[in-house]
């Protein structure tokens, strides 16, 4: 999902159920983290959520490049196959772009 005019001023002028729609899309991110077991503070920006499910879209994108199975390589598995596999936890303190450049670190690492 691309962020540019994600969170424009004068496209909400011109467009005023524009701030509906992004909070529905909002919520719906949101949403698809929760399913990946990613903790959300609440503090996050628009931006910030974009930028989370970007990456861990990328890092579930990679694993799929390599045929690897995402039911066995999860979090709540208490032997994945591989560990490299599993999408890393966000720490209760850790801010958003840390959390971004740990997840895009560990697909990276997946060779």
């Amino acid at each position: 999902m691309d962020i540019a005019g994600w969170n424009d001023p004068a496209e909400e002028e011109r467009n005023p159920w524009r701030a509906e729609e992004r909070r529905r899309a909002r919520e719906e991110l949101e949403g698809r983290l929760r399913e990946r077991r990613v903790s959300l503070s609440g503090n996050e920006t628009d931006e910030d959520v974009v930028a989370i499910i970007n990456a861990v879209e990328d890092f579930e994108a990679r694993i799929s490049r390599l045929g690897a199975d995402t039911f066995v390589n999860t979090p709540e598995s208490s032997q994945p196959d591989d560990r490299r596999l599993v999408l890393p936890a966000r720490r209760d303190d850790e801010a958003p772009e840390r959390y971004v450049a740990r997840v895009r670190e560990a697909a990276r690492n997946m060779d």
